[in-house]
């Protein structure tokens, strides 16, 4: 897991449930969404029930622990184990229950990800990977060869498919400083991939922005960390 330190994690636990949750505005074809910021996610737009937050699951983990849990009113849904290799693990904790909801592993084609995503129940997915769609500066792809931290910065999507290579929805990426979050994800899930599953998603790819902005320069003399706030200007 990157994101390691127990102050880190006391602090996005704070923001999420000490503040509130803060809402965004997302793209209208859009089926699920979660936004970053400041350590904490938020799942603004569950295709069913209210919205939920994604949260460091203690603040001690032992060997075995999951690293994040879903919760909604207090109540956790589902929990995560993270790899190390923006591989993600999802469990349900609904009722009480401890069912597989499925796994997020990570490939890379010319240092840029992809997503493999295998349903507890159901057909595996795959995307494509995350090409850039602003026109911007950068790279053309979300990616390991990214030299500065604006390399970055801008708006991705990806295309998920089934095995017969058929598009059957896809992800969407929005980062930067003057977003409404300093990370935006959201999605068209197609019928059979849970939100929880979904949300798994989100974690691996945080996971590799993570590791990316470490690796990369940044050009900004006073913050020699990732990109987790944002000051937007709309």
């Amino acid at each position: 897991m990157r994101i390691t330190t127990l102050i880190l994690a006391a602090l996005g636990t704070l923001v999420a449930s000490g503040c509130g949750v803060r809402t965004i505005s997302l793209e209208s074809d859009s089926s699920f969404a979660m936004h970053q910021d400041n350590r904490a996610f938020v799942v603004d737009r569950p295709s069913s029930g209210a919205t939920s937050v994604v949260e460091p699951a203690g603040w001690v983990r032992l060997p075995g622990d999951p690293a994040w849990a879903l919760s909604r009113n207090e109540v956790t849904r589902a929990a995560y184990w993270i790899d190390g290799n923006a591989g993600t693990t999802a469990r349900s904790r609904e009722h009480d229950s401890d069912q597989p909801l499925g796994t997020v592993h990570p490939t890379w084609e010319n240092q840029a990800i992809r997503l493999h995503i295998t349903p507890g129940q159901g057909e595996p997915l795959d995307s494509d990977v995350f090409t850039r769609t602003d026109g911007g500066g950068g790279t053309l792809a979300l990616g390991r060869t990214a030299q500065t931290i604006l390399d970055v910065r801008g708006r991705y999507q990806a295309a998920l498919r089934d095995a017969s290579g058929t598009e059957v929805g896809w992800l969407r990426l929005r980062i930067g400083p003057y977003e409404q979050a300093a990370r935006i994800y959201e999605a068209a899930l197609p019928a059979g991939v849970d939100d929880r599953l979904g949300v798994a998603a989100v974690l691996s790819l945080a996971q590799e922005i993570d590791w990316i902005e470490a690796h990369t320069i940044n050009v900004y003399e006073n913050d020699k960390g990732p990109l987790i706030r944002s000051i937007p200007l709309h």
